[in-house]
């Protein structure tokens, strides 16, 4: 493998590390503003947060939104 190819690959990295803080950071606001509200007003979007802290959701939101960038 060359230099150049290692290069790329380890940028290619720290740019994916990057896209997933930013992500996380982006939901976890996200999740805990709504979470502030009272739960009947809530927006009803998935549903699949009944139960978890809000780290999980976050990670959960993350987890399924990243290989959207990528298409």
């Amino acid at each position: 493998m060359s230099m150049i190819n290692a290069s790329h690959r380890e940028e290619s990295k720290i740019e994916f590390g990057f896209l997933m803080w930013l992500a996380f950071a982006v939901f976890f606001v996200a999740i805990a503003l709504t979470r502030l509200i009272p739960r009947a007003l809530r927006p009803r979007v998935g549903g699949h947060d009944e139960g978890k802290s809000i780290f999980q959701a976050a990670k959960a939101a993350t987890y399924n939104s990243i290989p959207f960038a990528f298409m």
